[in-house]
């Protein structure tokens, strides 16, 4: 097997009205599509998909509401996405850091998504 590259990643969310304000206006990510159990972002090239533990059809065997880390790269300063973070009222968990132990190393700070989900948000190196 030969896998290309990563087309969604699904995280457990208990409460998709409070995904949808983190996601698409903190995140600023696309909404694609919804339904009354799921909720699907623009990702990058990527679809990010927030679903509810209940959510009929396909899922891990052990849906866990906030048990996801996920890394994003931006293409804004550090600086200026904790004053965006500030105007929103979302706490830094940690950093700045720098992470070096990862395939973009740079520097990233660390937060929560509403449901518990740890967000990194690392500086792209290049723009």
């Amino acid at each position: 097997m030969r896998v290309k590259d990563v087309d969604q990643v699904v995280i457990t969310v208990d409460d998709l009205e409070a995904a949808r304000g983190f996601y698409h206006e903190v995140l600023d990510l696309p909404v694609l599509a919804e339904t009354e159990t799921k909720l699907l972002f623009q990702l990058g090239k990527q679809t990010l998909v927030c679903q509810l533990p209940t959510a009929a059809g396909l899922q891990s065997a052990h849906p866990t509401v906030g048990s996801t880390t996920l890394s994003i790269l931006v293409k804004d300063s550090l600086a200026t996405i904790e004053a965006h973070l500030a105007n929103y009222f979302i706490d830094i968990v940690a950093g700045p850091l720098d992470r070096q132990l990862t395939k973009h190393q740079g520097h990233s700070l660390l937060i929560n998504d509403p449901a518990g989900n740890l967000i990194e948000i690392k500086e792209s190196q290049s723009n």
